[in-house]
């Protein structure tokens, strides 16, 4: 369930240019003639936006993380049970996993972040969403999590679940693969009797969850205000 913004823009029909080149390419093998012709517009175009490659992927990152944050919680207000701890982190991961570019900045994948990656903090991006340790301390305070463990503990376990579900795939053969729906329904299962706290209730989560997310959208706008 990737959602694309419907725009007719010219930055934004760049940056999804630019996504679907970079994910399939990769970013050292991606320029910027390649994504000037993949958006329809000119390559001077480009650079009245951005100074060069590097800085258009700075605003892409942003883009995607957006979009999936969008992702998520469209998944999270569809779901009746979507405020649920073990539900929440269901809907993050399959919303991770639909979104190309945001898995290779969380396993720090070269063949598509090439240089960037040795180069940049990807915490800039990936420790804003959700339940990295202050989305834990709001789903703490709602009761959603236990409250016995230090919030970074929590925030640690979720990004190894993260990283592990994104990453198995590329080490496993086919033979040995389980369909997704499967894997996301025993992990939920596994937070849920693990890491759910007294006041596991679905409307209490969904609305920390929405302030959550619109607070981290906030930062974004105002980085790319500045």
């Amino acid at each position: 369930m990737v959602l694309a913004v419907k725009s007719n823009d010219r930055p934004t029909r760049v940056l999804e240019a630019a996504s679907r080149l970079i994910a399939h390419y990769g970013f050292d093998k991606t320029t910027m003639d390649d994504i000037a012709r993949e958006a329809g517009v000119s390559k001077g175009a480009l650079y009245l936006e951005w100074q060069g490659k590097e800085q258009l992927f700075h605003a892409l990152l942003t883009y995607e993380m957006k979009r999936l944050l969008a992702d998520f919680q469209q998944r999270m207000e569809q779901d009746p049970q979507g405020g649920r701890i073990a539900n929440l982190y269901r809907h993050a991961l399959l919303a991770l996993q639909a979104n190309p570019l945001m898995r290779a900045l969380y396993t720090r994948d070269s063949r598509v972040l090439g240089d960037f990656v040795r180069r940049q903090d990807s915490q800039r991006y990936t420790g804003r969403f959700l339940l990295a340790e202050e989305g834990v301390q709001q789903m703490q305070a709602a009761g959603l999590l236990r409250a016995d463990l230090r919030p970074e503990v929590i925030a640690y376990l979720f990004s190894v679940i993260a990283v592990g579900f994104i990453y198995i795939g590329s080490i496993l053969p086919d033979t040995a693969q389980i369909p997704l729906e499967d894997i996301t329904t025993a992990l939920a299962d596994v937070i849920q009797r693990g890491l759910a706290g007294p006041g596991d209730d679905s409307a209490a989560g969904k609305q920390a969850m929405e302030k959550l997310g619109a607070f981290v959208r906030q930062q974004y706008d105002k980085e790319g205000e500045a």
